[in-house]
């Protein structure tokens, strides 16, 4: 039974992060020098706009992201955020508590650049990209380099990564299409 709790977890959440919408698969995960690097990319069938609505809505984003609890826009000025969020991270039977202060940059381009002030990672920076993907749809890319900072075995912290990384995004793609279906949009 010891030997098969491990595929058991794994399987249960594989199941569930494919059931809302991304594969921990999908997600690539490497540890380098002490950095961790994520990517993943996706596709929505939702306008660009509706994309950046969820993904800039900082206010709101506790009550769309699993993991995060608090999240509050501290300042702006344009299209630069300030932006501090807290949550508690669940994978298999532990728990990590996390806090986070970032500067977020939205260009009009379609990247958004994410820069780690101060929280739980020693250095973060991540970069998403949008870009429309045929008719009434945004292809995402999400790229993610972090330093926690306490260690994590090598193993385990990539497994981690992954199925955190699936989560919000399955749960921001989902908020994308509830908010394209409230809007009417086909």
């Amino acid at each position: 039974m010891r030997r098969l709790l491990p595929l058991v977890l794994w399987l249960t959440f594989s199941a569930a992060a494919w059931a809302a919408g991304i594969s921990p698969d999908e997600v690539q995960v490497e540890f380098r020098d002490e950095t961790y690097f994520g990517r993943l990319g996706i596709r929505v069938p939702v306008p660009p706009s509706v994309a950046l609505d969820v993904l800039t809505d900082f206010e709101h984003m506790a009550a769309f992201v699993p993991n995060v609890t608090s999240s509050r826009l501290l300042a702006r000025v344009g299209d630069v955020y300030r932006v501090a969020q807290e949550g508690k991270a669940r994978f298999g039977p532990f728990s990590f508590r996390f806090a986070s202060e970032r500067r977020i940059e939205v260009f009009p381009d379609g990247r958004i650049v994410s820069r780690g002030l101060s929280g739980s990672s020693r250095y973060m920076r991540s970069e998403l990209r949008l870009s429309p993907d045929g008719g009434n749809a945004v292809r995402i890319d999400y790229r993610l380099e972090v330093v926690p900072e306490d260690w994590l075995p090598s193993a385990f912290g990539t497994a981690f990564l992954r199925h955190e990384l699936s989560e919000q995004f399955s749960a921001m793609a989902a908020e994308m299409l509830r908010r394209r279906q409230a809007q009417g949009s086909p």
